[in-house]
């Protein structure tokens, strides 16, 4: 069935499809209120190097270790157990610590962004918070451990706060795609099952009807019911039993048998002769 098939189908049943239109708004109208809107929180953050002495400014230069200490904590933190322990603590929003927001670790990026997604502003606060407290004690435990001095670790410093909790719908408007699809599916197949129905019924009493107007016999079965081939036996073995009651008696078969059809004209007296 192609396109213009299924549009003259959907004219011929217009009804229907307007009914099942009704009903499945009603039903895309019922998932936007049931699927809830979700809060989000962003956090930026960036490796700093230590600073002091004629170097007091630690933006004014860029180290490549501070963009190999941001993938260290982004391999880290991303791992299971690290996930696990902040869900622990209270981490309890959808999570997602990346290089430069776009998803995906950025090579010599010493920017961390932390996002947090889930039902609640509070939630994704905490969550946000939680992370930033991870990647700090993360950082400043692996450099404790290589002893690396006070004066030469790097740090980690808040470029945005997690203070700003924007509302996002994608959630809805992802149900709301996938309920609308699976339901035109379903509203275009019961029209089009409903049609090619109607459509054999009405061709049933056309062609009796064609066969009536044209005198075409009605067709005999060729191979008759156990039934009626039984019911014809016994009527036979019936049939035999009187004859041989009348021929005893003397008497004459001079009529017709009630199932058979066969006439029975021959007498007695000239069975005998022969």
């Amino acid at each position: 069935m192609d396109a213009l098939d299924l549009l003259r189908t959907l004219r011929r049943r217009w009804a229907l499809a307007a009914v099942l239109a009704v009903g499945l708004a009603a039903l895309l109208t019922s998932v936007a209120f049931v699927v809830p809107q979700q809060y989000r929180a962003n956090a930026s953050l960036l490796v700093l190097r230590a600073h002091g002495g004629e170097d007091r400014n630690p933006f004014a230069a860029v180290d490549p270790a501070q963009g190999q200490a941001a993938i260290l904590l982004l391999k880290v933190v991303n791992t299971p157990p690290m996930r696990q322990r902040m869900l622990a603590q209270g981490a309890t929003a959808d999570l997602e610590i990346s290089n430069e927001g776009s998803g995906t670790v950025a090579a010599d990026s010493p920017f961390i962004t932390v996002v947090a997604t889930g039902r609640t502003p509070d939630s994704v606060r905490t969550t946000v918070d939680i992370a930033m407290r991870e990647l700090r004690t993360e950082l400043k435990r692996r450099q404790d451990e290589m002893r690396v001095p006070a004066e030469g670790q790097l740090s980690l410093t808040v470029i945005v706060g997690p203070e700003t909790v924007t509302t996002t719908r994608s959630e809805q408007l992802r149900a709301l795609a996938i309920s609308g699809g699976i339901g035109l599916v379903l509203l275009l197949a019961i029209v089009v099952m409903v049609d090619r129905a109607q459509q054999r019924r009405s061709r049933v009493p056309f062609a009796l009807a064609r066969k009536q107007e044209d005198g075409e016999p009605e067709p005999i079965d060729p191979a008759p019911s156990v039934q009626l081939a039984a019911e014809r036996s016994a009527a036979a073995r019936a049939a035999v039993a009187r004859a041989s009651k009348s021929a005893t008696s003397g008497g004459s078969i001079d009529r017709e048998t009630d199932v058979l059809g066969i006439r029975y004209q021959q007498r007695v007296e000239d069975k005998a002769n022969r």
